[in-house]
């Protein structure tokens, strides 16, 4: 098969892990972002597309089309089913979209599409549900040559923007690596993130003082102020030590997050959901990880690895770690065994293969089946 993952920019890595995982199986996949990430995971094409989040200039904008608009949601809950859809919120904003996407995009997406012949592949899967348009004009010609679209959910997109209707419309299967997910959309099938444990080097955490990382992307969903809080009131009480990682490299973050012995992931219910790439970081590498998720997360995954907490237990669970250091140790071996088992990228795409499978998609040798071809007979 053939497979292109497409995504705005490449925040965690997961496409990363998905396209090393399709390579391994013997398929030819390829990882297209629209912009360079801040984090600086490893890019494959890249558009270096303005006006995209992260860039200052699109920041600037975003600020000021925030201002305007006041307190007004980006999505719209549709009427039959309670879907987040987003929608412009007004004909300032759609402008807007369009003026990107036809006048500052479209050369360029179109130039890329036949240098890289990104128009040759069997499966389009799209990270946070975007493609290149939001109109869905290229995903709807690959529709019409008998190509499969499956966009897969993560982070803040389905939360705070919602799908995007003509790309969902056209979407053949749809995924979600966040818990919190299905409640907003039922029809979504739930997938456990990839991820490459063989990357990270284990080393089993040191004793000897409790140092802590944390590296929130947003602060809010973080409850990175009630951690600081609470890190404040135990330093009264025991030696610790807080490592906060902000704005800085996907490389830079690693290595002052070796240096730690607990990860703290999330603290409270700010709309995050447990744990992701931060956590999984850290519990390859060895590093024990402390985070807040609901019960019914909690009873799903267990038995799981974490130290569960919540914003008025972390003071007293981080002096008592901090009196007894060594009680990581084995914490940080379950850890390790846990990603592996459970999140290790070649069974994460192996489990998708078998939806394709079911559904007429792809042979028992792996390849792909046309949508024409599968709604003859002919597979």
């Amino acid at each position: 098969m053939r497979i292109l993952h497409i995504c705005d920019q490449n925040w965690v890595g997961m496409a990363n892990a998905f396209v090393d995982a399709h390579l391994r199986h013997g398929h030819e996949s390829r990882l297209v972002t629209l912009a360079e990430c801040v984090n600086e995971y490893p890019e494959d094409v890249c558009l270096h597309l303005p006006f995209l989040q992260g860039t200052p200039l699109h920041m600037t904008m975003k600020t000021v089309m925030n201002r305007l608009h006041g307190d007004r949601p980006k999505n719209e809950r549709r009427e039959w089913d309670g879907v987040p859809e987003w929608k412009p919120r007004s004909s300032l904003e759609k402008a807007f979209f369009r003026f990107r996407e036809d006048v500052l995009w479209k050369g360029k997406i179109e130039r890329a599409i036949r240098e890289h012949r990104l128009d040759e592949y069997d499966f389009y899967h799209l990270e946070s549900g975007l493609g290149f348009f939001r109109d869905a004009r290229f995903l709807r010609e690959m529709k019409r040559r008998g190509k499969r679209v499956v966009s897969y959910y993560l982070g803040t997109d389905m939360r705070d923007r919602g799908v995007i209707p003509a790309i969902r419309e056209l979407s053949d299967l749809n995924l979600t690596c966040e818990w919190d997910h299905l409640a907003l959309d039922p029809t979504l099938t739930y997938f456990f993130i990839p991820f490459d444990a063989s990357i990270y080097e284990y080393r089993e955490p040191a004793t000897d003082l409790l140092r802590i990382a944390h590296a929130p992307r947003s602060r809010a969903y973080k409850g990175t102020d009630i951690l600081l809080a609470a890190v404040e009131r135990a330093k009264s009480r025991c030696n610790l030590e807080l490592d906060l990682i902000e704005g800085v490299t996907h490389r830079e973050a690693m290595a002052r997050k070796r240096r730690a012995n607990l990860v703290v992931d999330q603290l409270g219910d700010h709309r995050a959901t447990g744990y992701g790439m931060n956590s999984l970081e850290g519990l390859a590498l060895g590093i024990p990880s402390m985070t807040s998720m609901t019960p019914e997360l909690a009873r799903f995954l267990d038995p799981h690895p974490f130290i569960l907490t919540r914003p008025e237990t972390i003071e007293d669970q981080l002096v008592e770690l901090a009196r007894h250091p060594a009680s990581l140790v084995e914490r940080a071996r379950a850890g390790r065994e846990w990603v592996e088992r459970v999140h290790g990228a070649d069974h994460i795409v192996e489990g998708i293969y078998e939806i394709y499978r079911q559904r007429g998609w792809m042979d028992d040798e792996g390849r792909a089946i046309p949508a024409s071809d599968a709604a003859s007979g002919r597979g």
